[in-house]
């Protein structure tokens, strides 16, 4: 059986040896046409290294325009090409690769590029060759890193402080772009939270213009911070005003408003629970003397701060108040003298007034003078220890309530005569005692109420007259 196979294969070698060739070549069409020749495209940013030559020297290279980013091709089967992306090459420039004593200003920095798998199986065909840079005075700054906060936490909470640990950076680099940087933050999202959150973070700067600021020849003494977001709880608490002082004569303070009438606030749950009011104290707004309607506006934001609490939007601080000064209207009373109630009178003596009515003037708010009638006045007078005489004196007028106020003060002119002595003479005439009092029986100027005839002065001429008789 074996010898029978040895002959069959040794027979006709030339046309074995033919299929053979033959089949190689069917092999290799067929592996060109499957997997032709292709060509790919990249753009990969440029890794510098030994920065520390030339920042040695003082200075920090400056990258000119967009030198270092690496534009390539690679061609190959285009199964390989295909499986390559831009994480599979590295591409540096070493700077101490630099040659300083160039002419100008920008120096030449040489790329290099090397693929990172199937180097033997693609071909890389470089476009920029060299990086470009110019050498910078090296500038250090060191900034405050301000914490932010981005969402919204849940319903019913707020954000209460916002800190950073810690919360000095330094950067340095190229005075062309130190120099730009205007603020460094770092952020933490609360968004649908209910307690405190932290996180670490990489800060981030920040242009004039809030732009961010990335360069790989900026370096930083952090490259991560801890940020710590505390969350409080809210609550909407009616603000309350007061006034001091008085109005003018003739006017009263209605109320006093202010908008808007509740604030919403936030701060630690044991702290909101013990507080139902923000109260803006009286002598903040100041009406002595005010004739008309007075407005202000009052920042409540360090009323809040004696609390311990904040506004959840601090925009919202300045609370317009509005106070409502109302003029009082002025009425005259012509008020019966028979209706002047009278205390004091001796039983033996008779009293008589020298006119049918005083002249009563009130004043009150128009809505309560409405209301107000002569009999609900009443009028008092006093002549406890008086002789027989003709006098002047101040009544005592009750109004019917705090509402209203008596303007000026009321006098009346009467006589006291002794009946006995009246009896006596045979006739009913009244003996003027020589009293100079004023007749005015209308009100008076605000005067001391016994400038009327002196008692002495009364009580003598009483007794002449008896000694008389």
């Amino acid at each position: 059986m074996f010898r029978k196979t040895m002959k069959h294969l040794a027979n006709n070698p030339g046309l074995k040896l033919l299929s053979l060739l033959f089949a190689v070549v069917i092999w290799l069409v067929v592996v060109n046409v499957a997997d032709p020749e292709a060509t790919k495209s990249f753009s990969v940013p440029v890794e510098i290294v030994n920065k520390d030559i030339i920042t040695e020297m003082g200075k920090v290279p400056n990258v000119v325009g967009d030198t270092d980013i690496a534009v390539f091709y690679i061609a190959g089967s285009r199964s390989y090409v295909e499986d390559m992306t831009s994480d599979d090459f590295s591409v540096t420039a070493d700077l101490s690769q630099v040659d300083l004593s160039q002419e100008g200003e920008a120096k030449l920095v040489p790329i290099e590029i090397t693929a990172k798998k199937n180097e033997r199986r693609i071909e890389i065909v470089r476009r920029t060759v060299n990086m470009q840079i110019t050498l910078e005075d090296r500038l250090e700054k060191k900034f405050v890193i301000s914490g932010e906060a981005t969402g919204t936490p849940a319903e019913g909470y707020a954000i209460g402080g916002v800190e950073v640990t810690p919360n000095l950076l330094k950067v340095s680099g190229p005075v062309s772009i130190v120099s730009k940087i205007n603020r460094v933050g770092a952020s933490i999202n609360v968004d649908g939270v209910t307690s405190d959150v932290s996180d670490s973070v990489i800060p981030v700067l920040y242009d004039e213009d809030g732009s961010v600021i990335s360069s790989d020849l900026l370096e930083m003494n952090q490259t991560a911070v801890t940020i710590r977001a505390e969350i409080w709880a809210t609550k909407s608490v009616p603000v309350q005003c007061m006034a001091s002082g008085e109005p003018a004569a003739g006017y009263e303070f209605r109320k006093i408003e202010c908008v808007p009438e509740t604030v919403l606030v936030k701060g630690r749950a044991s702290v909101l629970n013990g507080i139902s009011v923000i109260n803006i104290p009286a002598d903040v707004i100041d009406i002595t003397g005010a004739r008309e309607d007075m407005e202000d506006t009052v920042d409540i934001m360090p009323y809040l701060e004696e609390l311990g609490i904040s506004l959840v939007e601090p925009s919202a601080s300045k609370i317009a108040v509005t106070v409502i000064i109302e003029q009082k209207e002025t009425k005259s009373f012509d008020f019966p003298a028979s209706s002047i109630k009278i205390s004091g009178l001796r039983s033996d003596f008779d009293l008589d007034f020298n006119a049918e009515s005083v002249n009563v003037s009130v004043r009150a708010l128009g809505e309560n003078m409405e209301s107000l009638k002569s009999e609900y006045i009443e009028a008092l007078l006093d002549v406890t220890e008086l002789e027989p005489g003709t006098y002047t004196r101040q009544l005592t007028i009750n109004l019917p309530n705090e509402k209203y106020e008596l303007v000026g003060i009321v006098n009346i002119q009467f006589v006291i005569v002794d009946k006995n002595q009246a009896t006596e003479d045979g006739s009913d005439q009244l003996v003027d005692m020589g009293d100079d009092q004023p007749s005015d029986t209308g009100n008076g100027p605000e005067e001391d109420p016994d400038s009327g005839a002196d008692d002495d002065t009364n009580d003598n001429s009483g007794n002449d007259s008896g000694d008389n008789e």
